[in-house]
This record gives structure tokens, sequence and C-alpha cells, in this order.
């Protein structure tokens, strides 16, 4: 469970996320709203997570940062999309990213609405994303079913 985030953005409002999802043209669901009211992105304390990812040879990974909203440019959300959302599945939005480079992504889309998933920016993607076929892009892996799911399954290096 997420206990510590530090070097946290400002604090936000409800008024903040109308101007976003506008942006966005998607909701963002509640769970993540709660999260950015309470820490608006920053370096989680517990930022290991474990994940089947036998496919990109991985085990889990650790979080270096979680975006926010109006924060500085390299972490902050719209601005990600903004400057590398060609990089990833139309309808998905950049959440956090690791020390490597890689990043955690949150689904806006029908099929798979609220849902967490990982990408390795090193892999070329092939497959189209299609997560309520079980088809995914030979870069991305599913995480977690919900972003609660995602916070209570984080961990600490102690």
């Amino acid at each position: 469970m997420l206990l510590e985030i530090c070097n946290t953005g400002k604090n936000l409002s409800l008024s903040d996320f109308e101007e976003v999802e506008r942006k966005l043209k998607k909701p963002l669901p509640m769970a993540y709203k709660k999260f950015l009211l309470k820490h608006n992105g920053g370096e989680p304390r517990e930022s290991y997570i474990d994940f089947d990812a036998e496919k990109l040879n991985l085990s889990g990974q650790a979080i270096n940062v979680f975006y926010g909203l109006g924060v500085q440019p390299c972490d902050d959300i719209v601005h990600k999309i903004g400057s590398i959302g060609d990089q990833i599945p139309e309808g998905v939005i950049f959440i956090a990213d690791t020390a490597g480079g890689d990043h955690f992504l949150l689904s806006l889309r029908k099929d798979s609405y609220g849902e967490i998933f990982y990408k390795d920016h090193e892999f070329e993607d092939l497959s189209p994303f299609e997560p309520s076929k079980n088809i995914l892009p030979e870069s991305i892996v599913k995480v977690a079913n919900t972003f609660s799911d995602f916070l209570d399954a984080l961990y600490g290096d102690e």
C-alpha cells in the first residue's frame, strides 16, 4: 500500500480536472482523481510492483515518479501526452515512469477503462492494443485491473 510520496506538485481542486478531462475528451477514474488530489504526482517511497511480463523478460519494476498536473513539464500528464503521446495507444495516458525511461499507463478506453499497463520503450510494436481480446502490443503488459489495485500492490525495498 502506498504510504509516502515526496516532491509532490501543487494542491489541486476538482475544477482542475475539468480542463484536463476536456482536453482528453474522457473522464479520469475517481480513484486516480483522489490520488492526484492527495499527492499530485511525486516520488513514491514504496515504489516496487511485481507483475507478469514474461514477454518483456521482467517480473516487475520500480516507479521513479508519478506524473501530476501543473507540475514541471517532464512530469506533467498533459505535457507527456502532447510531447510523446504518439508512442502509446489511443485512449491511454502516462501516469508514471521508471528510472530506465519506461512508463506506466492508465486506460481511459471503454474496453479497459481504469486498467493499468506497463510499456517498455525499447520494444517495437506490431500488434494492436485490444485488451478486451487479450491482444496487447509487444511493448505493453497489463499490471492491474484498477488504479487502487495498482497502489495496493506497491511495496518498499526494506
